[in-house]
């Protein structure tokens, strides 16, 4: 297994971020009933904890 890590500039995991929460709060509000859906809602709050980390004074990576 390979690790890499890789460093993102703030600007571009601020706007990752914002893409993918916009893409979710769609597929919430387009189908709020779905069963199944607390995946989306599990991630909204993982891309909240992300979001706080990009306004950190440390640097931040990503392990893939």
């Amino acid at each position: 297994m390979t690790i890499t890590n890789f460093n993102a500039d703030r600007d571009f995991m601020r706007r990752m971020i914002r893409a993918y929460e916009q893409d979710l709060l769609q597929l919430i509000s387009e189908t709020p009933d779905h069963p199944g859906g607390d995946w989306a809602k599990d991630h909204l709050a993982t891309l909240e904890y992300l979001r706080s980390k990009t306004f950190s004074d440390h640097t931040q990576t990503i392990t893939f």
